[in-house]
């Protein structure tokens, strides 16, 4: 994971999102609204640069292909929004959407949308070899919270023992 490319922006917007709500309609028009979770999502924040140069145009062109487009994450400097406590600090960022250019000579112009993740990461690392048969642990995990059970069955691993493991979801607040 790399730092986004301090370079201050020109401008900032940002769209603070919304809670994980659904809504269904039913027969009678009024709709049903069921929230999934007590947390905002979607935070969205527009980088607007003017006058870059080709160095620092580079910078922003090099880190988004560092970042397999919107796929990895990356931390921004907390000096990006100043004093204003938007976000929290240990927030990681993805692109939204690939930067826009516009060339204008020797400076370019570019437009950066990046989506704030906020709450609890996991990284899952699942290694089959060599396997081994380790203690059984609890464990609490956001990803999951709510929601089970997920079973990985490794019928087809080597050594030919089936096992199947089953991953409980117990402990989701509510």
């Amino acid at each position: 994971m790399n730092a986004y490319p301090s370079l201050s922006p020109a401008g900032f917007s940002y769209d603070l999102g919304g809670l994980n709500v659904s809504v269904e309609d039913t027969i009678n028009g009024a709709p049903v609204l069921f929230r999934h979770s007590l947390r905002q999502s979607n935070y969205r924040l527009v980088l607007t640069y003017t006058n870059l140069t080709e160095a620092q145009a580079t910078l922003i062109r090099d880190h988004y292909v560092d970042a397999a487009g919107s796929h990895r994450t990356f931390t921004v400097s907390s000096t990006l929004w100043g004093s204003a406590d938007v976000v929290p600090s240990d927030a990681l960022y993805r692109y939204g959407a690939k930067p826009d250019e516009v060339q204008r000579g020797v400076y370019t112009d570019m437009t950066v949308e990046l989506i704030a993740l906020i709450g609890n990461f996991l990284l899952y690392s699942l290694v089959g070899e060599p396997a081994a048969l380790g203690a059984e642990a609890a464990f609490t995990s956001y990803a999951m919270s709510g929601t089970a059970p997920f079973i990985l069955q490794a019928d087809d691993a080597d050594p030919a023992v089936a096992a199947t493991l089953i991953i409980q979801a117990g402990g989701a607040e509510s």
